[in-house]
């Protein structure tokens, strides 16, 4: 990195084959076998090297269940991008209590870097309560999306209709939006959710969804590209985030800058972004009567969100982030 950072500053190390420029695909065998570790291990064993051949002046790592854990002192500064932490995650889904396991190399990750990016208040606050993370070190910058590929568009939206975006597993809360759309049909007998994803849990799905007798109430449309879900969004009168856990909603903003408004739970990633209500509402994990009264009441008055935050839009993202990167540790 130089005093002032450019595109062509950047390399991008990651497993896969894509088509950002400058990017070094990590060729590592165990990668397949257990991702991230894979990553981790690979990390370990060549980030000295890296920095040597490429000159690099600065590391920035992407960390959390997923991302990258590194435990060696390196000779630049070492910026991480903590999307959750593990913490977060067995904290709120008991059946990954494994997941503790991570958490010594996982803090000392975040005790050698220089400085760190959260994506929300609920991760900060992790930091600092559960891994005693100096505050001084921590910048929140929410994630983005992009206003040209989400936006409002001028068609009509369906009447008593939702939609739900994401994998299909408990994680993201599936099988609580499913399970509570009976007391949804009660009151509105040709309201329709239209799910939008794939994952393991789809099979026990759309199982559930025959032995509650839904098929005409929920469709599922399997993996749906970002060119087409801009419409679906634009469509529905609300979206449902029905989820767990999350580290950030990204549907939610998603949704938001297409001016359609979303019944969230009450769960960190979720809950700062509709906290204040011009987005929609707020329900408990797990409620299914609270779940269905909020969607109802949605769909009873139907209206769109207000305009999205200027924090969530990507322009203000890549501001503060290129900030970060050319000032922290520097």
């Amino acid at each position: 990195m130089h005093a002032e950072l450019h595109d062509t500053d950047i390399l991008f190390f990651s497993p896969t084959e894509n088509a950002l420029p400058r990017h070094v695909r990590i060729c590592f065998r165990p990668v397949a076998f257990v991702k991230q570790v894979g990553v981790s291990i690979w990390l370990h064993l060549n980030v000295l090297r890296i920095i040597t051949r490429y000159r690099l002046d600065k590391l920035n790592l992407h960390t959390g269940p997923g991302g990258v854990i590194l435990t060696r002192r390196l000779p630049v500064p070492l910026l991480v991008t903590c999307h959750h932490t593990y913490w977060q995650q067995f904290h709120h889904i008991r059946s990954q209590f494994w997941k503790c396991l991570f958490l010594p190399f996982e803090k000392k990750t975040y005790q050698l870097a220089t400085g760190i990016v959260c994506v929300s208040e609920a991760t900060r606050r992790a930091l600092v309560e559960h891994y005693g993370i100096p505050e001084s070190k921590i910048t929140v910058i929410p994630n983005a999306i992009d206003r040209r590929t989400f936006h409002r568009l001028d068609i009509p939206r369906h009447v008593r209709s939702l939609a739900y975006v994401g994998r299909i597993d408990k994680r993201k809360g599936i099988e609580f939006l499913i399970r509570s759309m009976p007391l949804v049909r009660e009151r509105m007998p040709d309201v329709l959710l239209r799910v939008a994803g794939t994952g393991d849990y789809l099979g026990k799905m759309e199982t559930l969804v025959r032995r509650l007798g839904l098929e005409n109430n929920v469709k599922f449309l399997g993996f749906v590209p970002d060119e087409q879900l801009n419409e679906l969004y634009n469509q529905a009168q609300c979206v449902v985030a029905p989820s767990m856990f999350e580290g950030f909603g990204i549907t939610v903003i998603e949704a938001l800058a297409a001016g359609t408004r979303v019944v969230g739970t009450d769960v960190d990633g979720i809950r700062e972004i509709l906290a204040r209500g011009e987005y929609g509402r707020l329900v408990p994990y797990g409620n299914h009567q609270a779940l269905a009264d909020a969607i109802v009441a949605e769909l009873n008055e139907p209206r769109e969100a207000a305009p999205l935050r200027g924090e969530y839009q990507v322009e203000h993202f890549r501001e503060r982030y290129r900030h970060v990167l050319e000032h922290d540790g520097s």
